[in-house]
This record gives structure tokens, C-alpha cells and sequence, in this order.
């Protein structure tokens, strides 16, 4: 049921806006978990969960059951965005959830912060538990009453109630020429992943290329990981102090002002994505992240020297640019792009999950690699983020612009991995299903088709 005065852009909107605060939420937890988990006060009372003082078989086990249900979010929202906004503004409102979700980590640095000088209180852990409880139940009461996705809808063959969406989604009545038309896109693609006998296979090798769009979907959030952006955001505050020299207070300081910087920056990705496109994003900011590893490897190389390493801050901040601009959040809205409406969940959940997998892979192994070689560590992610570029250059088309099913399209006429980029880049663009139509509209469909 959607929200009944809601229509057109507005309800897109609020459809972007709850997404949103749903990542603020999962922002927010991510970033409260890793201040509460070391928190004396909490492990004292929440021993389950205690991986600080405890070893062997039951330290693996409490560590399985910290933090649990986020990643559903990140593997679901950007998806159902995808599918309720229209191509022109699609990367702006998925966006959004990057930047609400930044905001929510920003947040809770800073309160973690401020109350860090009462650890020895219960408040210090219960306040910053409660206090998410705010965007939990933003999310709750907005989406009990949001459309479901058109495209689900019309995979369900509950066609009259894909309508209906699609009507509201296009501020107009159901009967419209616009809606039947895009109802007939939405089914003729349906039709067209069902072709192959192996059509709800993200791994099938058929003519939806549903295995090759997988790969991608994968592909870029773990090259989005391994581009080393959290070797600064968990061990930032280790170190500042340990190698640098800053004092606790003077390292949270600046660990905060990193948080502020990478939400004012990701800010500025919600801008830039429909303007500049995905493509372009996520190779520059594999660029960027590949300088900033490659510089803070030769800053630090001389730690001793403290004012050649205190310049080593210049490139925290200059990799806290490039990843939300192209690499935070857009691999999720990209993978939902790309993957079939058939295996689109499985896509987006599968990437998602190897967006943490590798998450987890470098809070774990970061330590023994500095312990072992040193400032030579950063030199492995500048090396991936430059690889990460090349194949972003050549495998990956741009969807800026384009609806779900134009860009099905283009991997139904590759035939190889190369094709994709070149299929994109001269493929005439069609109306977007969810495009609002006037008379201009119209006539640019007609005379694209």
C-alpha cells in the first residue's frame, strides 16, 4: 500500500529518503559496535559477547554472534531504490543512502566521543544503544507503507497492481499509454531472462549473460574493499598514536574530522553521479586511492622523521575524498543495476556479501601485515587500485541514464566481455519507464524507437 497522496517525485523521494535512513541506521550500528565492543562497562555486562578477555573456542564463538542483521540492509535497500526511481535521478536517491549512512557513522563518533569520559558509566553504552532506536522506527513506519516494486509486481504476474505502482511512480492514472508501455518493457524483459533454461541462475551461462553480469556485480565491491580504505578507518586511531605520535584525544579528534570530510565528500557524490556517470566515479576513485596508498608508503617509510610522517594525514584525507565518491556506495547501486530482474536479489545479495567479506579480511589481516612488512602494505592496495582501474576501464559499460531494461539490453547483445562498454557507449538512449511523460517525452521515444 502506498502512501496515498504521494505521487511522481515525491513519492520517489520518499522512497529515497526511507532507503536512506535505513543505511543512517546501518551506518550508525556499524560504527556504535566498534566503540561498544571495547568498552569495558558493556563486555562487563554483555560477557556473551566478550572477545576481548576471552581466547580459543569461545572467543570464535561470541565473535559470531556481534552485529548480525546491517547487511541486510545493504544488500536489499539500494535494489528495491533502484527498481522505484526513475533512470534520470536513480543514482542521486540510491546515493542518498551513502550519505545518511556516513551521517550515521559521523554521529556516532562523536557521541562515542563525548561520552568516552564516562566509561565507567552504564550510560555510556545504553544512551548510544537507545538512541539508534530513532532511525529504526523512521524506517518501520515509512516502509509499512511504500509501493512494492513494479518490477516484482509484474514477476509475481500481479499485473493490475503493477499498475497501479507504476501510475503513482508517473503521477497518472493507471490506464495511461505510458504505463501499458512500460508494463510491456517490464514483461518483455521478464520474457527475455526467462528464455534461457537456466534464467534464475546468476551463474547460468546463457543468453542474459547472467554468470558475466555476476562477475561484475561481485567484481566491483570487493575491488571497492581491497582498494584499502579501511586500514585508515579501523586502525586510524592505532596509528596516529602508536606511529605518529598524537595523543588518545587528539587521534579520536582527527579520526573524527576524517568521518566529517568522507559525509561532506559524499555529499558531493550524490551531485556528480548523474552527471558524470558510475563509470567515470569508480575509476577515478580507484586512481585516487592508489596515489593515497602509494604516498602514505613512502611517508611513513621514515616514521621517525615526525613531520614527514604528520604529512602522511594530507592523503588520509585525500583517500576519504575518493572512496564515497565512487567506490562507498555506488558498487551496490551498480550491482543492482546490472544484475536480471530474475537473479537481481541473489545478485545483490551475493555482492553485498562480498563487500564484508573482504571488509572482514582486512580488519583481520591488517595488523599482521603491518606487523610484518611495514609501510611496504600500503603498497598492496595501491597496486589493486590500479589494477582495479584497468578493469574498471574495460569491463564495466556505464548506466548512467538508462532504465533496468535498456540496460538488459546491452548484455543481450554482447558476446563477449569487452562488448558491454561498447555496446553502452552507442546504444541511442529510450524513455525511462518511470520517467514522468509530457508531450517532450513522447516525442523523444518515438523518435528513439
Amino acid at each position: 500500500m502506498a502512501l496515498g497522496n504521494l505521487r511522481g517525485r515525491n513519492l520517489s523521494l520518499v522512497v529515497g529518503l526511507v532507503g536512506a535512513l535505513g543505511f543512517m541506521l546501518q551506518g550508525y550500528d556499524q560504527a556504535v559496535a566498534n566503540g561498544l565492543l571495547t568498552l569495558k562497562a558493556f563486555v562487563e555486562e554483555f560477557p556473551a559477547i566478550d572477545t576481548l578477555n576471552t581466547s580459543g573456542a569461545r572467543k570464535a564463538h561470541n565473535s559470531t554472534i556481534q552485529g548480525l542483521g546491517v547487511g541486510g540492509f545493504t544488500a536489499t535497500i539500494p535494489m528495491y531504490v533502484a527498481e522505484n526511481t526513475r533512470a534520470k535521478n536513480r543514482g542521486q536517491m540510491v546515493l542518498l543512502q551513502g550519505f545518511f549512512a556516513i551521517g550515521g557513522i559521523v554521529i556516532a563518533s562523536w557521541l562515542e566521543f563525548g561520552l568516552y569520559y564516562v566509561n565507567s558509566n552504564p550510560v555510556s553504552w545504553r544512551f548510544p544503544i537507545a538512541f539508534q532506536s530513532i532511525f529504526a522506527i523512521g524506517v518501520v513506519a515509512g516502509i509499512l507503507f511504500l509501493p512494492e516494486s513494479p518490477r516484482w509486481l509484474v514477476r509475481q504476474d500481479r499485473m493490475e497492481d503493477a499498475a497501479k505502482v507504476l501510475a503513482q511512480l508517473e503521477d497518472t492514472d493507471g490506464d495511461n499509454e505510458a504505463v501499458s508501455r512500460g508494463l510491456d518493457v517490464i514483461r518483455q524483459s521478464l520474457e527475455d531472462d526467462r528464455g534461457g533454461g537456466k534464467s534464475r541462475n546468476p551463474f547460468g551461462c546463457n543468453e542474459t549473460r547472467n554468470f558475466h553480469r555476476t562477475c561484475l556485480a561481485v567484481g566491483v565491491n570487493i575491488i571497492a574493499q581491497m582498494s584499502g580504505i579501511n586500514i585508515i578507518t579501523f586502525y586510524s586511531d592505532t596509528i596516529l598514536e602508536a606511529d605518529l605520535g598524537y595523543s588518545g584525544n587528539t587521534s579520536r579528534i582527527i579520526s573524527g574530522c576524517l568521518q566529517i570530510w568522507q559525509f561532506i565528500c559524499a555529499g558531493l557524490a550524490i551531485l556528480l553521479i548523474d552527471r558524470v556517470g558510475r563509470r567515470v566515479l569508480i575509476i577515478v576513485a580507484a586512481l585516487g586511492m592508489a596515489i593515497s596508498h602509494a604516498c602514505l608508503a613512502g611517508l611513513s617509510s621514515n616514521i621517525s622523521n615526525k613531520s614527514v610522517a604528520s604529512a602522511s594525514l594530507l592523503f588520509y584525507f585525500l583517500a576519504f575524498f575518493c572512496f564515497p565518491i565512487g567506490l562507498f556506495l555506488v558498487p551496490f547501486m551498480y550491482a543492482a543495476e546490472i544484475a536480471p530482474l530474475q537473479t537481481r536479489a541473489k545478485v545483490t545479495a551475493m555482492s553485498a556479501a562480498a563487500n564484508w567479506l573482504f571488509n572482514f579480511l582486512i580488519a583481520e589481516v591488517t595488523p599482521v601485515g603491518f606487523d610484518n612488512i611495514g609501510w611496504k602494505y600500503y603498497l598492496i592496495y595501491a597496486s589493486i587500485s590500479v589494477v582495479g582501474s584497468i578493469i574498471f576501464y574495460f569491463f564495466y559499460p556505464e548506466t548512467k541514464g538508462r532504465s533496468l531494461e535498456e540496460i538488459d539490453d546491452i548484455f543481450l547483445q554482447s558476446t563477449g566481455v569487452f562488448d558491454p562498454v561498447r555496446i553502452a557507449g552507442e546504444m541511442p538512449f529510450h524513455t525511462d519507464v518511470l520517467a514522468v511523460v509530457d508531450e517532450k517525452a513522447t516525442d523523444i521515444y518515438v523518435e528513439n524507437v
